[in-house]
């Protein structure tokens, strides 16, 4: 076996990483949703966040046998790396995981970088190699799922009504594709309120501009090839946006809608306005993405506000919840670097 550093242009190699996901998935979360081959391309190319990233792959006997992606942020968390590291299942318990998060820490190093961050479902294998190679637990973050099947009729409505009252002197709009312009200055403002969300303490939040949404979603979002939509809350007499909701389609599993950021600024929130986007959301997806099934979300196990929000609107707990797990690159490496 050997491990090869991916070239990000290569789409050749892109997609044997594609493959290696794909099988692992199927095995470890089999009942999805799965990353698709256009999204995963971005993810691997440009990112969530445009930071610097590598992907290397190990190969054996002339096949793709795992690969690792290593994130580099840039601003916040300097001395950190982002891990993501994928074995396939036929090649699982072979001394392969071991290789590439060895080779992972070497790379983390060379970067200046102190800590792996990573997570895996309970009870994966993912788990069980992490805590074997000494990784701590923080956050624990739970998968929920919205069967729109099963949605009783007219309970959208009954929600509605005393939302719509509490919000009184606020406005919904919405739009699909790529943020306006004009609202990226508000858009930046909203993703900065998740700053009090739930978080390990160790990993600083993301501070946001205009420039940075422009660059980090605007310019990068694009490249998964996924049908997004976005509902905000407008206070009335200030104009500014209180409160957003995103969603996202993907057109090689149109089944499903994932749910990305849902928030309300410290100042607004008191006045419903997290259900009434995400019941907006939900009649906006059902004019535009009528063949929709399901809804997924995750929420942080400790998130109670907004857990009490989505089990209002009939999410239920789906599958195993991610623990995000912390490992010292100095334990990783050999003994003597």
């Amino acid at each position: 076996m050997h491990i090869e550093q991916v070239d990000l242009t290569d789409t050749g190699k892109i997609r044997e990483c594609f493959e290696v996901s794909y099988a692992a998935q199927r095995v470890d979360e089999p009942e999805g949703p799965w990353f698709t081959e256009r999204p995963f391309g971005g993810w691997m190319t440009v990112g969530w966040s445009g930071d610097p990233r590598e992907v290397w792959l190990a190969v054996d006997h002339g096949s793709a046998a795992g690969w690792y992606r290593l994130g580099l942020p840039s601003r916040e968390n300097r001395d950190q790396a982002g891990l993501e590291l994928v074995v396939h299942p036929a090649e699982r318990r072979r001394g392969t995981g071991l290789a590439l998060l060895r080779h992972a820490a070497g790379r983390a190093t060379a970067h200046g970088r102190a800590v792996l961050n990573g997570g895996a479902r309970n009870g994966s294998a993912g788990e069980a190699f992490a805590r074997s190679a000494g990784a701590k637990r923080g956050l624990v973050e739970v998968q929920r799922v919205l069967d729109l099947g099963r949605l009783e009729k007219g309970k959208l409505a009954r929600l509605r009504g005393p939302a719509e009252l509490a919000a009184a002197g606020y406005s919904l709009e919405s739009w699909a594709g790529p943020i306006p312009e004009e609202f990226l200055g508000d858009v930046a403002a909203l993703y900065n309120a998740m700053g009090d969300a739930p978080r390990d303490p160790e990993i600083a939040h993301e501070e946001w501009d205009a420039q940075r949404v422009r660059e980090g979603v605007n310019d990068l979002r694009p490249h998964y090839g996924l049908r997004e939509y976005t509902v905000v809350a407008r206070h009335d007499d200030t104009g500014e946006l209180a409160a957003l909701s995103e969603m996202a389609v993907d057109p090689a599993n149109p089944g499903w809608g994932f749910q990305m950021n849902t928030v309300v600024i410290r100042k607004h929130r008191g006045h419903r306005l997290g259900l009434l986007v995400k019941i907006a959301m939900m009649e906006l997806l059902a004019a535009t993405e009528p063949q929709l099934e399901r809804i997924t979300t995750w929420n942080a196990e400790v998130n109670g506000h907004m857990i009490a929000i989505n089990e209002a609107l009939g999410y239920a707990v789906w599958g195993q919840p991610v623990t995000d797990l912390r490992l010292d690159v100095a334990a990783v490496l050999p003994e003597g670097g």
